[in-house]
């Protein structure tokens, strides 16, 4: 499993979710289902650590303004 950090920016907010996933694609479909915001193509995801324990689950989530 694979520690990411996900974002996706829309109009002047920036939303961001920490979460394990097994790919990049599954984290960003964790991120937009979980937050409710966006689709999956819509966001990024970054490696925060490549031994993360498993199993996949969503750790947190947030907003700001841009």
């Amino acid at each position: 499993m694979i520690k990411y950090s996900c974002t996706m920016v829309s109009g002047e907010d920036i939303f961001y979710a920490t979460l394990i996933a097994e790919t990049p694609r599954q984290a960003k479909e964790m991120a937009a289902a979980e937050t409710r915001k966006g689709r999956w193509r819509d966001w990024t995801a970054t490696v925060l650590e490549a031994d993360a324990a498993g199993p996949a689950r969503f750790i947190g989530a947030g907003a700001t303004d841009a």
